[in-house]
């Protein structure tokens, strides 16, 4: 037995790095349902190749955890050894502001970010739920992102370059620090939305954006949530200085505090000049100005409306065309109703995605999860369940996708993680 194995409560050390393996520090990282063994804290990433080499060579299974906010995404591992956090790779590197250039360690988290880039009047424009506990480490393993994917668009349309041991332990480099680079294979967005599965995430660096001048927030009420996608689509949210448009159920309103029937929620940010013209444009859509200190609690309401609402909550997430959400939202809601279950809804109206939150008996949700993925994929959509209570998991799969896909998914595994040590059966296809 090595120096990796828990030995009562506690660990010694892996790699030449104390883990902890007291069952508090250990459930705060569980991934799936699956609670590792130990929990390691390295402060370099010489540190965290050195944890790689030693968990490869005793064939023990890890998962990168940053601060756990998205741990729960994804299948069961079908092994769970090492919790690697980040908590001690937090630096801020390198912010180069007259290049619109930052980079910064895995485990600075995007508020932090944020406002230390303030200072020089910038942003990483990417607002995920619980942006506050979102290391950089999991905005880009989990492709974090929330209602500005609107205006601004996602992580790989940020990231520059990546640094990340992978499963032989060694260093790998992407990208670079300028927002021109040679061509190539492109690390950094192949690390997007990877969650876990091919290394540990230990900085990246980013372009950056100026913060806007102004902002605004306006509201409005419709009869449905499918109403409030429709009208998000007249009012080409496309056009002028729209930063998002949010598409709110009458549950999902009442959950962040919004009263009355479902709402369109429409966030405008530019200049004091565009957001005055973006105002009288609104305004003839009859949507309603909010007054500043509601909208600053409004807006956040409306990323963390991602979030289960509790743990028996099954969410799923599913894209189309925009021009077929309404019909296929009145749908979902139709069908819910029809079988007894609850369903809180939240769309970024013009990206054509939606959140359901799933709420009921536990069998007729599993089969509602059924219904909603063939019914999105005759539309030519993908749903993905990004919560699923634990008396689902048997029945409810996360991911719903197969093919040549996933095929190349394996070929890419194979590259980065030759051992399969990093979350193992954790994503798309058991990869």
């Amino acid at each position: 037995m090595s120096d990796a194995q828990v030995s009562g409560d506690t660990a010694r050390s892996i790699g030449g790095v104390a883990a902890d393996g007291a069952p508090g520090a250990a459930w705060r990282y569980a991934a799936g349902g699956a609670v590792p063994a130990m929990v390691v804290r390295p402060r370099t990433t010489a540190e965290v190749a050195s944890v790689i080499a030693a968990a490869r060579a005793d064939g023990l299974a890890v998962i990168g955890a940053g601060k756990g906010a998205r741990l729960g995404i994804g299948n069961r591992p079908r092994r769970y050894d090492i919790a690697v956090t980040t908590d001690h790779l937090d630096a801020i590197e390198r912010h180069v502001a007259e290049d619109l250039t930052v980079t910064v360690q895995a485990g600075v988290t995007l508020e932090q970010l944020n406002e230390e880039l303030g200072r020089s009047g910038q942003w990483l424009p990417l607002d995920p739920a619980v942006g506050g506990e979102t290391t950089i480490g999991g905005l880009i393993a989990a492709d974090a992102c929330g209602p500005l994917r609107h205006s601004h668009g996602k992580v790989r349309d940020f990231l520059l370059g990546i640094e990340l041991v992978n499963g032989s332990a060694e260093v790998v480099r992407g990208g670079g620090r300028v927002v021109k680079n040679v061509a190539g294979y492109d690390v950094p967005k192949l690390l997007c939305g990877s969650f876990g599965t091919l290394g540990v995430i230990t900085s990246a660096t980013f372009k950056t954006r100026p913060r806007p001048a102004a902002e605004a927030l306006y509201l409005g009420r419709c009869a449905g949530v499918a109403a409030a996608v429709q009208l998000a689509l007249a009012i080409d949210c496309s056009a002028g200085a729209v930063a998002f448009a949010d598409a709110l159920s009458e549950g999902a309103c009442e959950a962040i505090g919004i009263d009355g029937a479902a709402a369109l929620v429409v966030g405008v940010a530019g200049s004091q000049a565009e957001v005055d013209a973006e105002s009288e444009r609104l305004r003839g859509h009859a949507l309603a100005p909010c007054e500043a200190a509601r909208a600053a609690s409004i807006a956040m309401a409306v990323r963390n409306s991602a979030l289960p609402m509790n743990d028996d909550a099954l969410v799923g997430r599913f894209a189309v065309l925009p021009a077929r959400l309404p019909a296929l939202l009145a749908r979902v809601e139709a069908e819910a109703v029809g079988r007894g279950l609850v369903v809180e809804t939240a769309a970024h109206a013009a990206a054509g995605v939606a959140r359901c939150q799933i709420a009921g008996d536990g069998e007729r949700a599993a089969l509602f999860a059924e219904w909603l993925r063939m019914t999105v994929r005759v539309e030519g959509g993908w749903v993905v369940y990004e919560a699923i209570p634990d008396g689902l998991r048997a029945r409810v799969e996360a991911w719903g996708m197969s093919g040549a896909a996933v095929r190349l998914m394996r070929g890419v595994k194979r590259v980065f993680d030759p051992d399969g040590i990093f979350s193992p059966g954790r994503f798309v296809g058991g990869i």
